[in-house]
């Protein structure tokens, strides 16, 4: 019995734009971020979505009832830890310039404990487990996680059998939809559906 995971990420922030490291704060949506998850929900009308988990992150909550209102039927929007954003501690808020900066010149990106918070490495073992889950509760259902990129590359590593490093600083953009299927307890496919794939600076 296999599930489709459709996942995609919230709606473009000004703290996105800004190259900040948003972390667990809020940041309000641009012009682009209210549009980005209409766009997202057309290519999953037809697609029998029994179910939307959110990050609980108001930008990811704020994704998930866009969605919900362009979908062509009522789904329900439930909310996951499992799937937020990395507590990034005492570099919450900080640029990109400024977190590369305070790095230590050994650091593993992958590996390295924000302090105070988390390391992407939590975020992917958290996320995955959850994951897994979903196989007991959505046997042969579709259903949409609305989460971050961190968390979308950690399960897309998950899949390719390979190191959180070679992922996290792939950019999954406000606009990308993939899918992860889920059968027997593995992940057996991945295909990016739509939307764009980068990397960070």
């Amino acid at each position: 019995m296999a599930v489709e995971i459709y996942v995609m990420r919230h709606g473009e922030t000004e703290g996105n734009v800004g190259q900040i490291l948003i972390g667990r704060q809020d940041s309000p949506f641009t012009e682009s971020g209210w549009q980005q998850p209409v766009e997202v929900a057309r290519h999953l009308v037809g697609r029998d979505v029994a179910r939307i988990y959110s990050s609980p992150m108001d930008r990811a909550q704020r994704t998930a009832a866009l969605v919900q209102e362009a979908l062509d039927r009522p789904v329900p929007v439930e909310l996951a830890e499992a799937i937020a954003e990395i507590d990034a501690g005492e570099f919450t808020g900080l640029s990109f310039v400024e977190v590369w900066s305070k790095l230590p010149s050994d650091a593993v990106l992958g590996q390295f404990h924000y302090p105070g918070g988390e390391s992407w490495r939590d975020v992917q073992v958290r996320a995955v487990e959850f994951v897994y889950r979903l196989e007991a509760r959505h046997a042969d259902d579709a259903v949409l996680l609305v989460t971050h990129a961190g968390v979308i590359a950690g399960l897309v590593a998950e899949y390719l059998g390979e190191p959180i490093e070679e992922y996290v600083r792939t950019r999954f953009g406000h606009d990308f939809l993939g899918r992860i299927d889920l059968e027997n307890g593995k992940l057996t496919g991945y295909e990016k559906v739509a939307g764009t794939v980068d990397r960070w600076v």
